[in-house]
C-alpha cells in the first residue's frame, strides 16, 4: 500500500481489510512517532505499527515530513506490520506519524481440555536462535512440568516457574535482549534469572515449546496508566512513550491466552512485594489470562527479517523499537537520544 508524500489516512480499501469487532469496554488513543535522522547519508527506517486482532484494531495512520517514499509492509513470516520509510541524502531527515488504534481489554476464559495442536501453529513451536527449545531448556521444562498432562496445564507450571524464579533487573537497557541460551546459564550459575520483559516472556515462550505448547512473545507499547498498579506503566500526566515499550506472551490451549510473567516481578520489586503478599498473589493469578488494558500490540515478530529486509541487523532479534539504517549502519534504537526520535500519546 502507497503512501502519499505529505499525509495518509486510512482509506476504504484499507478499512475493509481491518476486521469488524465486536469490542467490549474499548478505548481510543492515539500516539505519534516523531523521528528525525541526523546522520547524513541516505536512511532507511522500519516503525512497528499496531496490529489487528480481535481485541485490538488500527483506525487510522496520517504522515508528514520529507522523506522520499513510504509504504505499509509486512514481514512473510510473522505478518508484522510495518511502516517502511525512505529518505534521500538530507542533511535532516524528519517523518511525523500519527497513529490511531482502538483496543479493549482482554480477559480469556480458561478451558482445561486435550488440545490437539493444529498444523498452522507450527511455527510457534521452532526454535529460533534467541528461543531454542532442546538441550537444557527441554530438560528443564519437563522438570517443572512433570505430571502434567494438558495444554494450559503445562503453561501455567511454567507460569508459576517464571515468575518465581525471574526477578526485575532495572540495570538491563530497553526490555532486555530475550536471549534464552543466556539467560538459562544465568539459571544455572545464580540459581535467579534477572532481566526485563522481553528476557521473561522469551524464557515462558522457550519452556512453553519445548514441551508442545505453541507460545510466543507480543511487542508492544503501554499508552495509559496501568489499572492493577501505578508503578508499571506510565504517569497520569504523562505523554512521553519514547521509553514505554513492553513485552508481553501468550500460549495457545485452544485459544491464545495473554500471559505476563514480568509485570508481576515489576510490581514486586517496585512495590516491595513479598512471597504471599495479597497483591503479589492478586497479580500472579490476573496476569494468566488477562492483560490489564493499558498497553497496545504490535507483532510476535521474532529472530526474523522485516520487509523490505534490512542489511545489518540480521535476524531482528525482535521488533518493538523504531529500527533505521543509514549508509549501511544500524542506528542503536536503545538511545533514542543519538538515533532520535520520540514516541508522543496525542
Amino acid at each position: 500500500m502507497k503512501l502519499s508524500r505529505r499525509n495518509f489516512l486510512l482509506g476504504s480499501v484499507a478499512v475493509a481489510a481491518i476486521p469488524k469487532l465486536a469490542l467490549s469496554s474499548e478505548r481510543s488513543v492515539s500516539f505519534s512517532y516523531q523521528v528525525n535522522i541526523k546522520e547524513r547519508g541516505k536512511a532507511r527506517l522500519w516503525l512497528p505499527i499496531p496490529i489487528n486482532t480481535e481485541y485490538q484494531r488500527l483506525t487510522g495512520i496520517s504522515i508528514s515530513g520529507n522523506f522520499e517514499s513510504a509504504r505499509l509492509t509486512q514481514d512473510p513470516l510473522y505478518r508484522a506490520p510495518t511502516l517502511y520509510v525512505e529518505f534521500g541524502n538530507r542533511k535532516e531527515k524528519r517523518i511525523n506519524v500519527l497513529l490511531s488504534t482502538t483496543y479493549r481489554e482482554r480477559s480469556v476464559p480458561l478451558t482445561d481440555a486435550n488440545y490437539r495442536v493444529p498444523e498452522s501453529l507450527g511455527l510457534y513451536l521452532k526454535a529460533t536462535p534467541h528461543v531454542p527449545t532442546t538441550g537444557r531448556v527441554k530438560e528443564l521444562a519437563e522438570e517443572i512440568t512433570k505430571g502434567k498432562k494438558t495444554l494450559l496445564e503445562k503453561a501455567y507450571a511454567i507460569y508459576e516457574w517464571v515468575v518465581e524464579n525471574t526477578y526485575r533487573d532495572p540495570k538491563v537497557k530497553g526490555c532486555g535482549p530475550g536471549n534464552v541460551n543466556d539467560l538459562i546459564e544465568i539459571y544455572e550459575r545464580d540459581g535467579k534469572i534477572g532481566g526485563k520483559c522481553a528476557d521473561q516472556s522469551s524464557v515462558f515462550v522457550a519452556l512453553c515449546r519445548a514441551v508442545g505448547v505453541p507460545a510466543r512473545e507480543v511487542f508492544g507499547i503501554r499508552v495509559r496508566p496501568a489499572y492493577i498498579s501505578k508503578t508499571l506503566s506510565i504517569k497520569e500526566s504523562s505523554r512521553d512513550l519514547t521509553k514505554a515499550q513492553h513485552c508481553r506472551a501468550e500460549f495457545w490451549a485452544g485459544r491464545w491466552i495473554p500471559v505476563d510473567p514480568a509485570d508481576v516481578t515489576k510490581m514486586r520489586l517496585k512495590e516491595n512485594l513479598k512471597e504471599g503478599d495479597p497483591r503479589l498473589e492478586f497479580a500472579k493469578r490476573y496476569l494468566f489470562g488477562n492483560w490489564d488494558p493499558h498497553w497496545v500490540a504490535f507483532n510476535w515478530l521474532r529472530d526474523g527479517d522485516l520487509e523490505p529486509r534490512q542489511e545489518v541487523l540480521r535476524p531482528m532479534p525482535f521488533f518493538g523499537y523504531p529500527y533505521a539504517e543509514v549508509n549501511g549502519f544500524a542506528l542503536n534504537y536503545l538511545e533514542p537520544d543519538s538515533f532520535v526520535y520520540r514516541i508522543v500519546k496525542v
